[in-house]
C-alpha cells in the first residue's frame, strides 16, 4: 500500500507539471527547450544561469583552496566525471565575439532588490511571502505537507525538478522550503533555493541561504548530472554577488565552480562577465566557449580553436571527423572547437551521432564489351541515367511538396534545430564536375573544392581528378582510333569496317582500366556519403524533417548514380567510337532506374544510443533522447536482497513501481506508470542493469489525451557515478484510443 501511495503521488505530481507545461504559452515552451536544449547537457536544481538567465552565482568556498589547485587535481583525476549527451541544439554554430557582447549585457535590466545581510530565518520568511503573493488563494505549504510525500525530504527535492522544468519557480520553491523544514542538516535544499533566489532577482537571499549552507555537510551524491553540489553553492553564490555589482569578489568562487565541475556553462558565464566588467576582455574571450557550451577537460586551459580545414590555427594536424566513441572521449577530456566563416561549432561528431552510418548496394553501372554488342551500348547506358535522372526527380518532387506544406507556417523550435540537421545532408554529394575543355584541374579547381567544407570534400577532389584523367585518357584513345581506324584505299567496306571494329574494341579494352579507377572513387564517394547521410538522418525523430531527410538521400543516390553512368558512357563514346555502317542495327530499350533501398531510421527512445541518464535521487531520474526530455520516479519494494562478490557490488533484483512524465519539444506530454522489474549490479564504480516496465501510457496535447493504452518497454543502461546512459531495446505499444 505504501508503495502503491508513492506512485500515485509522484504520477499525480506529474500530471500536475504536464497540465502547467500544457498551459505555457508557445514562447515560454520554447524558453524550456533552450534551457534543456542548448547544451551538451541540461543545467538546473542547485545550477543556475547566468547574470539574466536566473539561477546561478558562487561565492568564496571556505575551505581554503584555490582555484588552479582545484583545477589541475580534477584535470587530473575525475575530469569529466559528468555525463556527455548529444543534443540536437549542438548543431548551432556561434559568433564568439557576439556572444561576449551577449554576457557583457546580461543583467543589465534586472530589476535587484539590494537587501544584504540577511540571516537563513530572514531570507526564508522573504521567499514564504513571495510564494504567498503568487497563490494568495491556496496554502501551498499545507498542500505539500499533508501531501503523501509531505514527510519525505528527498522526495520532494526530486518533485521541484520537473515544477522548475514546467515554469512553476514558486512550487518548486515551496516543495524545497518544506524539505528543508523536514532535514535541516541537508544543504541542497538552500543551495537549490539560493538558484531560485537569483533567478528572482534576489540576490540578498541567496547569500542568505548559501551562508547558512556552508554550515551544512555538501555531499557530491547529490549533485544533478554530474555536476558537484559544492561547485554549484559556490557558482549560485558569485552570480548573487555579480547581481549585487560585487564583480571582483564574485571571481575566485566562480573560477573554483569551473574548476570542480568543467562543465558548468553556468559557471563560465558568470565568470566571462566577472571578468568583463573589471575590463579583462581577453581573459573572458578564453572562457566564452565553456559558457557557450558544456566542455569537460582542464578549464585553465583556453579551448583550441581549429580552422574550418580541420588544422588546429597554427598546426598542420588535421581534427578528428570519426565517429569512434574513443574519439568522442578524447575530445570530451581535451575539448577543441571548429572555425567556419567566422563563426565556431562542435566538431560534426561530437554535434550529431555518427554511429548510425548505413551501407547499401553500389548501384553498378552499365560497361561496354569489346563485340559486337558494342552497338547498343550507349542506348542502354543512356535509358539507363535518364531512368535514375526521373527517379531522382520524382523524389525531388516528393519533398518539394513537403516544402510547400510547410510554407506560411510559423517554425517551432524544434523546426529550426531539426531543420538544420536536414539541410546538411544534400551537400555531402556535392561534387565539382570536371570539364577539360572548360578549365584544367589546377590549384584554383582543388581550392574550390576544398572550400566547400564538407565532410566529403576530399573525396570530392579524388572524384574530380579521376574523372579529369577519364576525360584525358578518353581524348587520347580519340585521337589514336581516327588514325588507326583509316582505310587503305579502295579498300572494300567489309575490310574497312574490320579495321574500325578492331580499333573500337582495343580502345574499349584499354579504356576499362582507366574507367574502373574512376568508378572506384566514386564507389568510396557514394559510400561515405550514403553514410553520413543516413548518420545524420539517425538524429532526426520521426516527422516531417526526417521524411525530408530521407528524400533528400534517395534523391542523391538515383542523382549520384545517373551521374556516374552517364560520365562513363560519354567517356567510352567518345575513347571509342563507332565506324558508321560497321555494327548492326541499334536497339531503343527501356531503360530502369537502379534498385536503391535507403536505409535510414529516425531515432527514437529504441534506436539512439547517445542518450543520457542523470540521477538526482534515489528515486528520481532525469533521461534525454531524440529530442524529449523525460522525468522518471521510481519506488522498489524494500527488502530486495542484494549480495556483493568479488569485483561485483550491489547485485541483486529489483522489483517496484515507476512513473515517468516525458515532455517533447511539439508540446505533447506522455505519462507511463506501472510495474517495473530487473536486475542491476556494479564494478567498481560502473554499473549496468536492464530490467522491464510496463503499464498504461498516454499522450497529451494541447487538445486532451491523444493516444493511451498498454505499453511494455524492455532496455537497460549503464551507469558511473551520478551520470550514465541509457538505452531502450524494445517499445511495444498497444493502443486503445488513437486520434490525429
Amino acid at each position: 500500500m505504501r508503495l502503491h501511495n508513492t506512485l500515485s503521488a509522484v504520477l499525480e505530481s506529474l500530471k500536475a507539471v504536464a497540465r502547467a507545461y500544457q498551459r505555457l504559452p508557445k514562447a515560454a515552451r520554447a524558453s524550456v527547450w533552450t534551457v534543456t536544449l542548448a547544451g551538451p547537457v541540461l543545467a538546473f536544481s542547485s545550477l543556475g544561469g547566468g547574470p539574466d538567465e536566473g539561477g546561478s552565482g558562487g561565492g568564496d568556498s571556505g575551505n581554503g583552496t584555490t582555484a588552479a589547485a582545484t583545477a589541475e587535481a580534477v584535470a587530473g583525476s575525475s575530469a569529466g566525471d559528468g555525463s556527455f549527451v548529444r543534443g540536437m541544439a549542438a548543431v548551432q554554430s556561434f559568433d564568439l565575439e557576439y556572444e561576449m557582447e551577449k554576457i557583457e549585457r546580461a543583467g543589465r535590466y534586472a530589476m535587484v532588490d539590494p537587501q544584504d545581510d540577511l540571516d537563513l530565518d530572514d531570507a526564508i520568511e522573504l521567499l514564504r511571502k513571495r510564494i504567498r503573493e503568487e497563490g494568495p488563494d491556496t496554502d501551498v505549504f499545507k498542500a505539500i505537507r499533508r501531501g503523501p510525500d509531505g514527510n519525505k525530504p528527498t522526495l520532494l527535492i526530486a518533485h521541484s525538478m520537473p515544477l522548475m522544468a514546467a515554469g512553476d519557480v514558486w512550487g518548486a520553491a515551496a516543495t524545497l522550503l518544506v524539505a528543508h523544514e523536514l532535514d535541516e542538516h541537508d544543504a541542497t535544499p538552500l543551495v537549490n533555493l539560493a538558484a531560485i533566489a537569483n533567478s528572482q532577482a534576489l540576490p540578498g537571499v541567496a547569500l542568505g541561504l548559501l551562508d547558512a549552507a556552508a554550515k551544512l555537510t555538501m555531499r557530491d551524491d547529490d549533485s544533478p548530472m554530474g555536476m558537484r553540489e559544492r561547485a554549484s553553492f559556490l557558482n549560485n553564490r558569485g552570480h548573487a554577488l555579480l547581481l549585487l555589482g560585487r564583480y571582483k569578489d564574485a571571481e575566485m568562487p566562480l573560477r573554483e565552480a569551473l574548476a570542480m565541475s568543467p562543465e558548468m556553462s553556468e559557471a563560465a558565464h558568470n565568470l566571462a562577465h566577472s571578468l568583463i566588467k573589471q575590463g579583462r576582455r581577453e581573459e573572458a574571450r578564453a572562457v566564452a566557449p565553456r559558457a557557450v557550451w558544456r566542455l569537460r577537460g582542464n578549464p585553465t586551459k583556453a579551448v583550441e580553436v581549429k580552422t574550418e580545414s580541420g588544422k588546429a590555427q597554427g598546426s598542420d594536424v588535421p581534427s578528428k571527423t570519426s565517429a569512434d566513441p574513443a574519439d568522442v572521449m578524447a575530445w570530451a577530456e581535451s575539448p577543441y572547437l571548429v572555425e567556419s566563416n567566422g563563426r565556431v561549432a562542435l566538431p560534426l561528431h561530437i554535434q550529431l551521432d555518427l554511429s548510425h552510418q548505413g551501407q547499401i548496394a553500389w548501384p553498378e553501372p552499365i560497361y561496354p564489351k569489346p563485340d559486337s554488342t558494342f552497338v547498343n551500348y550507349f542506348p542502354t547506358a543512356s535509358a539507363r541515367y535518364v531512368a535514375a535522372g526521373a527517379a531522382a526527380s520524382a523524389f525531388q518532387q516528393q519533398a518539394l511538396g513537403i516544402t510547400r506544406s510547410m510554407s506560411g507556417k510559423r517554425m517551432t523550435i524544434s523546426d529550426v534545430l531539426q531543420q538544420s540537421i536536414e539541410v546538411r545532408i544534400a551537400p555531402l554529394w556535392s561534387m565539382e564536375p570536371i570539364d577539360r575543355e572548360m578549365h584544367q584541374l589546377e590549384a584554383y579547381k582543388e581550392n574550390l573544392i576544398l572550400g566547400s567544407k564538407l565532410p566529403t570534400r576530399f573525396r570530392a577532389l579524388e572524384v574530380a581528378r579521376a574523372e579529369y584523367q577519364m576525360e584525358l585518357a578518353a581524348e587520347r584513345f580519340n585521337e589514336r582510333y581516327w588514325k588507326e581506324s583509316r582505310c587503305p584505299e579502295h579498300s572494300t567496306t567489309e575490310a574497312c569496317c574490320a579495321i574500325s571494329r578492331a580499333a573500337t574494341n582495343r580502345n574499349i579494352v584499354e579504356m576499362t582500366p582507366v574507367v574502373r579507377e574512376y568508378e572506384e572513387r566514386m564507389r568510396v564517394f557514394f559510400r561515405d556519403a550514403y553514410g553520413l547521410s543516413t548518420a545524420y538522418a539517425s538524429n532526426l525523430p520521426r516527422g516531417r524533417w526526417h521524411d525530408m531527410a530521407r528524400l533528400d538521400i534517395e534523391h542523391s543516390a538515383q542523382q549520384f548514380a545517373k551521374h556516374t553512368q552517364q560520365e562513363i558512357a560519354f567517356a567510352f563514346a567518345h575513347a571509342a567510337p563507332m565506324g558508321s555502317g560497321c555494327y548492326g542495327p541499334t536497339q531503343k530499350p527501356i531503360g530502369e532506374a537502379p534498385d536503391i533501398n535507403v536505409d535510414a531510421p529516425a531515432c527514437s527512445a529504441a534506436s539512439q544510443w547517445a542518450s543520457g541518464k542523470w540521477a538526482f535521487s534515489d528515486a528520481f531520474s532525469m533521461e534525454f533522447t531524440c529530442g524529449k526530455v523525460k522525468f522518471v520516479a521510481e519506488a522498489s519494494v524494500p527488502g530486495i536482497r542484494r549480495i556483493n562478490w568479488g569485483p561485483l557490488n550491489d547485485v541483486g533484483f529489483d522489483l517496484g513501481m515507476h512513473a515517468e512524465a516525458e515532455f517533447s519539444m511539439n508540446g505533447t506530454v506522455t505519462l507511463f506508470a506501472g510495474p517495473k522489474g530487473g536486475v542491476k549490479g556494479k564494478i567498481g564504480e560502473v554499473g549496468a542493469d536492464f530490467g522491464v516496465k510496463d503499464g498504461i501510457y498516454a499522450v497529451i496535447g494541447r487538445n486532451g489525451i491523444q493516444d493511451a493504452g498498454f505499453r511494455v518497454v524492455i532496455g537497460g543502461g549503464v551507469s558511473g557515478g551520478a551520470g550514465g546512459g541509457s538505452h531502450d531495446v524494445d517499445s511495444m505499444d498497444f493502443s486503445i484510443v488513437s486520434a490525429i
